[in-house]
């Protein structure tokens, strides 16, 4: 491999590192600093996934090689902070936001490894697909509160009343339209419905039931297909179509076996306590914009985990006994400060993203029952011994080096108060980073082969 040894420095807060595994595949790693490592792949992610700043949102050579940089910069505050410090200073918070993030990397690499690797596509499952996927199906459509009314549009459609005048009468304006893709990600029923040699311009599609509980109607107002010309654009589309129909196999699989995992298992929930936490949870979760932004903010400066604290049950002296019995699982008792502490590693996750308060009591039951799922998931993992498995660690050690860096950047931030915008603050850091590299020189190594391919 072509390693080189030194490469300059510019440092920036948007990137996350982390740090060795000696289990961690040669080929995988892009760069070494010290114990700790980059591979290709978290580069690759980290280029793409993070905010960059203007001077580095280009996929030329000069960015690229500032977007290394940065990494590599956020290793060396990382070994130099934990270095001066007492290397338990994160305390029990960290390490249980370090638990959820690792089981969190234990399920994804389960599914990973056990269902999409193991989902075997034929070629003639995806030659049919293959001629529909460069199909663009443009559609009107209604979003109904419900079947009656669904079943009212549907007579209507058929005397030749247009969703655009059935729109207008009831909401103003004309019917809302978007183009489908063979790539989005629709649900199964509106992709079934959309791809098929049978589909018909003009053609009333649905009700299809949404997340939301509303029915969505179609109808199709034509289509578009692109034709794959060159070879390596029919190349690409072939391996496009076999990684979704995977990952279509794969994701059915796996649900199929979260079902026969959580069969026979009930959850009861103790309505006088959950009605009164629903409320206080209700509190937190709709508080106003702007204290959700200092939130964000004290967090982008601070330390992100904040955001994943659960403050909102018992910050109150009122009804609800922190003792009291939320919930019965699997026969076993929870009280509200269990539950509370298996959400310090697990945040409630919600289905349903945007809601009204009304709302909120059921989805915050579906939010529950799908921790207790993650939670039996999670079991299945440690018993296979996914928490071994090197992208797991890697992953874990990317989050503890990313709090070390971050506590690095705070504590420097703390002693020099001038330093009011990020242009002062690369002014500051970048000699900082200078003097560190001049101190690590000789624990940087870079593979400029994997480098030069990205």
């Amino acid at each position: 491999m072509g390693w080189l040894f030194r490469l300059g420095f510019l440092y920036t807060f948007c990137f996350i590192g982390c740090s060795v595994q000696s289990k961690v595949p040669e080929e995988r790693i892009l760069a070494k600093v010290g114990s700790s490592i980059i591979t290709r792949q978290e580069f690759i992610r980290r280029a793409e996934y993070a905010l960059r700043p203007a001077y580095c949102r280009q996929a030329n050579y000069i960015h690229k090689k500032i977007v290394l940089n940065s990494l590599i910069a956020e290793k060396l505050t990382a070994m130099e902070f934990d270095k001066k410090s007492d290397a338990g200073m994160g305390g029990d918070h960290l390490e249980t936001l370090l638990k959820g993030r690792r089981e969190q990397a234990m399920r994804q690499i389960y599914f990973a490894e056990e269902f999409h690797s193991k989902a075997n596509v034929s070629d003639s499952e995806i030659k049919p697909a293959y001629k529909l996927a460069g199909r663009k199906v443009n559609v009107e459509f209604l979003n109904l509160p419900d079947l009656e009314i669904a079943s009212r549009i549907k007579d209507l459609v058929s005397k030749d009343v247009t969703l655009d005048s059935i729109h207008n009468n009831l909401w103003g304006g004309p019917a809302p339209s978007r183009e489908i893709t063979w790539f989005d990600r629709e649900q199964d029923e509106v992709y079934q419905a959309l791809f098929t040699n049978n589909i018909k311009k003009g053609q009333l599609l649905g009700p299809f039931k949404t997340e939301e509980n509303t029915y969505i109607m179609m109808m199709v107002k034509g289509w578009t297909d692109q034709v794959a010309i060159t070879e390596s654009e029919q190349n690409q589309r072939w391996d496009d179509v076999k990684e979704r129909i995977t990952d279509q196999k794969a994701k059915k699989s796996y649900i199929q076996w979260v079902e026969d995992l959580m069969s026979g298992k009930e959850m009861n929930l103790n309505p006088d306590v959950f009605n009164v936490y629903a409320d206080r949870a209700a509190d937190f979760f709709f508080k106003m914009d702007s204290a959700k932004q200092n939130a964000l903010n004290q967090a982008i400066w601070n330390e992100p985990e904040i955001l994943d604290q659960p403050t909102f049950i018992t910050d109150r002296d009122d009804e609800l006994n922190p003792n009291s019995i939320l919930l019965e699982y699997d026969g076993e008792a929870w009280t509200i400060n269990d539950f509370n502490e298996e959400l310090k590693s697990h945040p409630f996750v919600f289905r349903k993203r945007k809601m009204n308060r009304s709302e909120f009591p059921a989805q915050l039951r579906l939010a529950i029952a799908d921790i207790f799922r993650d939670i039996e998931i999670t079991r299945q993992c440690y018993r296979a011994g996914y928490n071994r498995h090197w992208s797991v660690n890697t992953y874990v050690d990317m989050w503890r080096q990313a709090s070390s860096s971050r506590r690095y950047g705070v504590h420097v931030r703390s002693k020099y108060k001038k330093i009011n915008n990020q242009e002062q603050w690369l002014e500051f850091m970048n000699p900082v980073i200078d003097s560190l590299q001049a101190v690590y020189a000789q624990q940087i190594e870079i593979n400029m082969e994997a480098f030069e391919s990205i």
